[in-house]
């Protein structure tokens, strides 16, 4: 019986249960207490003047380093007319081995091949006078961008030349209120609140 109760505690070491907590315990490793905890606001020199209306509050942040900034981290056209460090960087731009030398044409990135459309000019006045009518007659078959495909022109002329008529834009906008009616609370805020964003963005508040 001794012999027992002196290895009873030993196998309790070995056992897989003893590796497990017993207690459980919460760390402060959670998404919204870590964004808190990084979250630090901006030196005032950074924050725009909200004194005066949203023109007039519109002006550069002026926040010289703590020593005077080389030539090569400067803005060519930053520089004025009369500054001696835009002669310095045009000596340094004819200067072989110079870091600010031109790049030989050799040395660039390939050009971006994406395709390009060639503007083609086209349309007549009876072409846009069909294109209305078609438009007219109706916007659901013919809508923008088969026309675009049938006269061979952009989405953006065919809203210009033959815009859709009223009562198809306001059928548009009754479907898409009814689509918003099916919205839950949380949709519906977040469209308000993105509203409101946008209007405070107009007026300078953000």
């Amino acid at each position: 019986m001794e012999f027992r109760s002196l290895v009873r505690p030993v196998t309790r070491l070995f056992s897989p249960r003893a590796a497990l907590p017993t207690v459980p315990c919460r760390g402060h490793k959670t998404t919204s207490r870590t964004k808190r905890s990084l979250k630090i606001a901006p030196h005032e020199s950074f924050l725009p003047d909200r004194k005066t209306a949203f023109p007039a509050s519109d002006s550069i942040i002026y926040n010289p380093p703590s020593s005077e900034a080389s030539p090569l981290h400067t803005p060519f056209i930053f520089l004025p007319h009369n500054d001696p460090r835009r002669a310095a960087l045009t000596r340094m731009r004819h200067t072989p081995g110079s870091p600010l030398e031109p790049i030989a044409p050799g040395k660039l990135a390939p050009k971006m091949d994406y395709p390009r459309r060639n503007p083609v000019y086209n349309l007549k006045a009876e072409d846009i006078r069909e294109m209305k009518r078609l438009r007219a007659d109706d916007p659901v078959t013919w809508s923008v961008n088969k026309l675009a495909e049938k006269f061979g022109c952009s989405p953006v002329f065919v809203k210009m030349a033959a815009p859709a008529p009223k009562t198809h834009v306001e059928g548009l906008k009754r479907k898409q209120e009814r689509r918003e009616s099916r919205w839950g609370a949380i949709r519906t805020a977040a469209r308000e609140d993105r509203k409101r964003r946008t209007d405070m963005l107009y007026r300078g508040e953000l």
